[in-house]
């Protein structure tokens, strides 16, 4: 099975000493996976999965590096029950190679092995991969209190055949913007005056001077919205700290409630966070694990703040600004677009 950038393949003897060493991570043994004691053990273990046709190595499809592993294994319920479980090594990270992963074995899951649910319990703490069963549009189900061996609560998720094969009809392309694309996305918009063409030009202009991330988002190879992201954000109430910045996500009337507007902020924020990465690794000083975005407090973007929080965006504890300033107690302010309440989410 391959992904645009993986092959998730059967195991290997010469895997062992790469999931030995991955498996010695502590945010891995945090997240409740096994350990072993030697690259013997690993080995050994290595000899029963073999021929376990829902348990596959991650690996990188230019060089079949070790990244990783998935499974799909049996939780004692019905035959077309299964629970997925996954880990990546901590220098795979930030790339994407999870929810990649994640996406095809569901595939996998509902068309060959013909099951009817997939779930996933993850423990409370586990952020990083709470955000990848987001991503991959699993529904939250339920909390299970002090149920982990670490005494943590165990978080409830799933994905059902009939949703899964809703999203797969659902025909969806992120990709760069450019040029070209303005007259489309002008008529999409419905708004072709000079004001618009020279916004979007800005916007590409910046993007070619390396400021920022410009992504369209296509449905059926029509355009449907877009969304910018910038590198160290100028606008907005967290403006001129180095930290990326959500500008302008936007999805046209006709195409909202497709899921759209997850899938081009999914792309921004995986950008976000390999900069971020890339930044940690190298040790520049401008790393910064956060990305932002303002929300406008009028009631035509009341679905939108739901959305942003659902994702995990809070508030950044200043309060409310108008036009880009902080809004004093007791302030007379105008309820309209330049309101705006400042959400931050850790990458």
């Amino acid at each position: 099975m391959e992904t645009k950038d993986l092959i998730l393949r059967n195991w290997q003897d010469s895997d062992a000493k790469a999931l030995y060493e991955m498996c010695l991570d502590e945010t891995l043994r945090k997240s409740g996976i096994d350990f072993y004691n030697s690259i013997t053990d690993s080995q050994n273990t290595i000899q029963r999965w073999k021929n376990d046709k829902g348990f596959k190595v991650i690996a990188d499809k230019r060089n079949d590096n070790f990244i990783g592993f998935i499974s799909l294994g049996g939780m004692n319920r019905y035959d077309g029950y299964m629970e997925i479980e996954y880990a990546v090594a901590a220098r795979y990270r930030n790339n994407g190679y999870a929810m990649q992963a994640v996406k095809k074995m569901l595939d996998y899951g509902f068309k060959e092995m013909n099951l009817s649910a997939i779930a996933a319990w993850v423990r409370s703490h586990n952020k990083e991969s709470i955000r990848v069963l987001e991503k991959c549009s699993f529904t939250f189900e339920g909390r299970l209190r002090k149920h982990a061996r670490d005494k943590s609560d165990t978080l409830c998720y799933s994905v059902l055949r009939e949703e899964w094969e809703g999203l797969s009809r659902l025909c969806i392309d992120i990709r760069t913007m450019n040029y070209d694309d303005i007259p489309s996305i002008c008529r999409a918009d419905g708004d072709e005056s000079q004001k618009n063409i020279d916004y979007l030009k800005r916007q590409l202009d910046n993007q070619e001077k390396g400021e920022c991330t410009a992504l369209l988002a296509l449905y059926n190879g029509a355009v449907a919205g877009y969304v910018f992201l910038y590198y160290k954000c100028r606008w907005g109430g967290l403006a001129g700290q180095n930290i990326p910045g959500i500008v302008d996500l936007f999805v046209f009337e006709k195409y909202r409630r497709k899921k759209i507007a997850t899938m081009l902020l999914d792309t921004a924020e995986n950008i976000a966070g390999s900069i971020a990465t890339n930044a940690a690794t190298l040790r520049e000083s401008a790393y910064c694990n956060k990305i932002y975005l303002d929300v406008c407090l009028n009631s035509d973007y009341g679905p939108a703040q739901s959305f942003y929080i659902k994702r995990g965006y809070i508030p950044d504890g200043k309060g409310v600004y108008y036009k880009e300033k902080i809004c004093e107690t007791d302030a007379v302010c105008r309820n309209d677009d330049e309101l705006t309440l400042c959400l931050v989410k850790e990458l």
